[in-house]
């Protein structure tokens, strides 16, 4: 998480709020079972979730126009979640991003914060603490 405070959540002000049905939260992580539990998760929160093993496949589906919010592991083969980012920012499709880790060290966690993520979860991810970030990514904020 970053020094700022998350917001309060969705679910403590009555439930989430779905953005525009276009919008989607891209899930890029390279373990299937943190992948599957995130977009279970985002799912229940009420949005519409579509998840990647990879950001080359996140990539190649062309959503990054469509993307509310980037849910993505820094630590990926080939290209890891920093350097998504950047391409994103770089072809003018970022969408606001958080990052989850299971492996946080500080020089990671400044390096991800810097390519301008919204913050970075550790993992294993507290559910309250993504419904959080989500909402804040989807409402624009």
């Amino acid at each position: 998480m970053t020094a700022s405070d998350p917001p309060a959540s969705a679910a403590a002000r009555g439930g989430p709020v779905a953005a525009a049905p276009e919008a989607i939260v891209a899930i890029v992580d390279d373990d299937p079972f943190v992948r599957a539990a995130t977009g279970s998760l985002v799912r229940a929160f009420g949005w519409a979730a579509h998840t990647f093993a990879s950001a080359e496949d996140y990539l190649a589906a062309g959503l990054a126009p469509r993307t509310a919010c980037l849910v993505c592991d820094i630590q990926m083969d080939r290209l890891d979640g920093i350097g998504l980012l950047a391409r994103l920012q770089r072809d003018g499709v970022a969408p606001p991003t958080l990052f989850i880790t299971a492996l946080t060290s500080e020089t990671v966690r400044r390096r991800a914060l810097g390519q301008g993520a919204l913050c970075v979860i550790d993992k294993p991810i507290d559910a309250a603490e993504l419904e959080e970030w989500v909402q804040r990514a989807m409402s624009g904020g």
